[in-house]
């Protein structure tokens, strides 16, 4: 047990110092030169060696001790900029869960529902064409590519004012179209029949989803910067880019395992409530389920579910 508490202590350090202090480091080296080099020198690194003499231009009896704390503040610096971008990331991941609620989320949601609206508008139109003339391959790859830019919106109609939030409430509506779980309430049931290697890789692919929340909280460190020192204002802009990206990917990867997981293990739910499930899930099983699972009795299938996949397992 020892051995085991002292291996988890030392892997801990080791994502902390990877995910935090050296990013920080980096961060607080940018404040540094921001400092020194401001905005009428942002590109004028000769300054440095100048700075560099002037903080060590003490007594000899006081260098070391000068050194001493401009390392700690550093060190400092760097630890309390990773925990400010841990903290942008943690908003970030909250907004994922927002709902329409208030005037302007509900004009962003109302927003991305009218433009899945048009696409959804040319879907039905390609389609139309193609069942005119079935052999044409051009209206064939019409359609696929219409279908495509509407998948792109949305795999549902959208609901969210963001894409990450429509791509996890997409999960929870197609699950429940398909099946008739409540994933909300079913999903920490499932998660305790899953596999560990199955366990492993959604947990992966959650942390994966953190990591790119909180390289947001980086790149608005950058950006802030920037009204200091531009250089951290270009730094950031790519850096929020990538996190954008990363994002969606992440995110869009923990969605399709989600489903996943419902689509092989769902039965085995099933079986484990003590529910008859001789052959594929269907939907009348999966309205046990959720009723079973949320006390409530049996959930009919014509209610649409309105929460997201949970976040964490």
């Amino acid at each position: 047990m020892n051995a085991f508490l002292a291996e988890l202590g030392k892997q801990l350090v080791t994502r902390w110092t990877a995910a935090l202090v050296l990013p920080g480091a980096l961060f607080a080296a940018a404040v540094v030169l921001a400092r020194v080099l401001g905005q009428s020198h942002a590109l004028d690194v000769a300054a440095l060696p100048a700075w560099l003499d002037r903080l060590t231009g003490t007594p000899a009896g006081a260098r070391g001790a000068a050194l001493l704390v401009a390392g700690a503040a550093f060190l400092l610096g760097a630890a309390a900029a990773g925990l400010a971008a841990q903290a942008v990331g943690m908003v970030v991941g909250w907004t994922w869960s927002l709902t329409g609620s208030t005037p302007l989320l509900g004009r962003l949601a109302d927003r991305r529902r009218r433009r899945w609206e048009r696409a959804d508008a040319e879907v039905a139109e390609a389609e139309r064409a193609f069942l005119a003339d079935t052999t044409d391959p051009a209206r064939r790859a019409r359609v696929r590519r219409a279908i495509d830019r509407r998948a792109a919106i949305c795999l549902v109609e959208p609901a969210r004012p963001t894409w990450t939030g429509d791509r996890l409430h997409a999960a929870d509506v197609r699950v429940w179209r398909t099946y008739g779980i409540d994933l909300a309430p079913v999903w920490p049931r499932l998660w305790l029949v899953l596999p560990e290697e199955t366990r492993g890789e959604l947990t992966a692919v959650q942390d994966r989803c953190a990591t790119a929340a909180r390289l947001v909280g980086w790149g608005a460190l950058y950006a802030v910067l920037g009204a200091f020192w531009w250089p951290a204002l270009v730094v950031g802009a790519a850096i929020l880019l990538a996190a954008r990206h990363r994002c969606r990917r992440s995110v869009a990867v923990y969605a399709e395992l989600v489903e996943a997981a419902v689509d092989l293990y769902g039965r085995e739910l099933a079986v484990r409530l003590g529910l008859s499930c001789p052959g594929r899930l269907t939907g009348e099983v999966g309205e046990q389920i959720s009723g079973l699972v949320r006390k409530d009795g049996t959930v009919p299938r014509a209610r649409r579910p309105v929460s997201a996949p949970p976040a964490g397992a």
